[in-house]
């Protein structure tokens, strides 16, 4: 039977730069310098404007620059690259070029970490994570200990009551099936099966529950939260596939 965290890491890996990127016939660009210039100007909403030459994307400039920049290797992924491993890349970079068929076929922007599909790959990473942590606390969290880790009083008083409910129906089956996912971190922090620090819970928690709201809350409000986004995939890919998924 194929190992779970296996096929995880086969699917998370299927998503790609080219289910971002804006396709070259849909990107605004322009034919000489002048004109790219002028549409920074006019397009207060890009960072970018990338040069054509007889239908090819060749140079781009940036605002703030007035010369513009050839298109080197640097700049530019290949279209398969998984978006998984593009974040990394945009902590210090606010775009980059997408190379497909000896040629570059589009453009991603920090923003397009937005789209819809970048949330699928990290909602599988936090599937896989939180089965992984709550079957190692399973066993462990019990009526006692979830008052220790629970501080919240009226928090603890809704899980208790609906346990209650459960079990008089014969529906129970334990504790950490009620938890909250921040609860599942903290509970598996405290019983030493997690080395997190309150800050790593905290950029887990959020982004977590960015990408569990589909039509809402996007998942960088700023370049500055694309950094947040990396730790966040190295805590989850290191704990689910370099520590071991079984």
């Amino acid at each position: 039977m194929t190992n779970l965290f296996d096929t995880l890491q086969r699917l998370i890996t299927s998503f790609v730069a080219s289910d971002i990127m804006v396709a070259k016939e849909h990107i605004v660009s322009g034919e000489n310098e002048e004109k790219a210039l002028h549409l920074l100007n006019e397009k207060p909403q890009y960072d970018v404007i990338p040069l054509r030459k007889e239908g090819r994307l060749v140079a781009f400039i940036e605002r703030g620059s007035v010369k513009s920049k050839s298109i080197q290797i640097r700049d530019a992924v290949s279209a398969g690259t998984p978006i998984m491993d593009l974040i990394g890349t945009f902590c210090d970079r606010k775009h980059l070029f997408v190379l497909g068929q000896c040629e570059i076929v589009g453009l991603i922007h920090f923003s397009d970490l937005n789209d819809p599909v970048v949330k699928l790959p990290y909602f599988l990473l936090f599937e896989g994570m939180e089965r992984k942590i709550a079957d190692s606390i399973r066993q462990l969290v019990d009526k006692h200990s979830l008052r220790q880790i629970i501080t919240d009083p009226k928090r603890l008083s809704i899980i208790e009551e609906k346990m209650s409910a459960l079990q008089s129906r014969q529906a129970d089956r334990d504790l950490v099936t009620l938890l909250h996912f921040r609860e599942i971190l903290e509970s598996a922090r405290y019983f030493g099966k997690l080395q997190l620090d309150p800050m790593q819970i905290e950029d887990l928690s959020c982004v977590r529950n960015r990408v569990a709201h589909a039509a809402s809350d996007e998942l960088v409000e700023s370049h500055q939260e694309v950094s947040r986004l990396h730790r966040v995939r190295r805590i989850c890919t290191n704990f689910l596939f370099e520590s071991g998924g079984a």
